[in-house]
């Protein structure tokens, strides 16, 4: 198996220089290939950011094509937009695996050429890899000592490979989410794992392990806002680590003097599920206390096995990286 040599880096925090990776498969589709592509850009385009250096790939393709680092946006769009999904060009066949794990490996195998520490990786699954976790567990260390973050979102249909767990463990290792989704929403959940990319600053990541029905106490906490001010924040769930099954959750986040309250999913309020992730950017204030309540029903004999929640915080006020999950 192929190793990766490098060290991880020093003097890594928040504040260090960056990069984004963008890749995704050459099996996806269209619509969703320009509507993620046209997110990304648009996003380090508007905002300034701590990231340095972009880089994109189209993976899962017969020729094997390779990273394409960017000093400005510009050209990450037009290297982008010149490699859209073409299915013509990928494997033909439904029995190989998705080689996603080696556009990972050729990333961290550059962390001399480009910035790693904090790097933003968002990818667009089809395919999905035959790798087990036994054989990832070097990709996975080499991401969490560079504190890279990890965000996939796979399609149900996939058009081959056989193990889209070991996706689900790399995202969520690394402080990252995975969203699994399918059919006409597809383009969506692709634009849900591109939002921490413009509200960059995580300040909350915690998994919770259930099974069967229960609420989960999330806790309380406060905005990282100064006193008496009100933003909006970045606040995710994803409720399985596969394909949604069975499965039903809603949650609270209530201020303790209960005079503001948000809940979700919402299609109302334009916050509703998709697949199996949840996102809302709800307003709150600097001064005031929350409490945040999550109400889940895994409702089949299948699901009542353990299934793994994901709740996620984000906002524009710097935080240093929080702790990593246990491995």
């Amino acid at each position: 198996m192929h190793s990766i040599s490098q060290p991880p880096q020093s003097s890594c925090t928040r504040a260090s220089d960056s990069t984004i990776l963008y890749a995704y498969s050459t099996d996806i589709d269209d619509f969703t290939f320009r509507t993620a592509s046209g997110r990304i850009v648009f996003d380090n385009t508007n905002r300034h950011t701590i990231y340095k250096t972009y880089a994109n790939i189209r993976f899962d393709t017969l020729e094997e094509e390779e990273i394409q680092y960017h000093s400005d946006y510009q050209s990450f769009n037009a290297s982008i937009f010149s490699r859209p999904p073409n299915a013509t060009l990928g494997y033909g066949n439904s029995d190989k695996g998705s080689d996603v794990y080696r556009v990972l490996r050729s990333f961290l195998d550059n962390q001399k050429k480009v910035p790693l520490c904090g790097a933003f990786v968002a990818i667009i699954v089809k395919r999905y890899p035959d790798e087990r976790a036994v054989h990832i567990s070097d990709i996975i260390s080499q991401l969490r000592d560079n504190h890279i973050f990890v965000y996939i979102v796979v399609h149900d249909r996939k058009s081959g490979g056989y193990n889209a767990d070991t996706l689900f463990d790399v995202a969520y290792k690394t402080n990252g989410y995975c969203i699994f989704d399918s059919g006409n929403n597809f383009w969506v959940s692709a634009i849900n794992i591109l939002e921490p990319n413009s509200c960059i600053y995580q300040f909350h990541s915690k998994n919770f392990v259930v099974s069967g029905s229960g609420r989960i106490d999330v806790g309380v906490f406060q905005a990282p806002f100064p006193s008496g001010y009100s933003y909006q924040l970045l606040v995710v769930h994803t409720l399985q680590n596969h394909s949604l099954k069975y499965a039903h959750l809603n949650y609270t986040i209530v201020s303790l003097d209960e005079s503001f309250v948000f809940t979700g999913p919402d299609q109302g309020s334009g916050w509703p599920q998709f697949g199996t992730g949840i996102i809302a950017y709800p307003r709150l204030n600097g001064s005031v206390e929350y409490k945040w309540t999550i109400d889940y029903n895994y409702y089949s004999t299948e699901e009542k096995q353990p299934q793994v929640i994901e709740t996620r915080m984000y906002s524009s006020i710097y935080h240093d990286f929080l702790p990593l999950p246990d491995n």
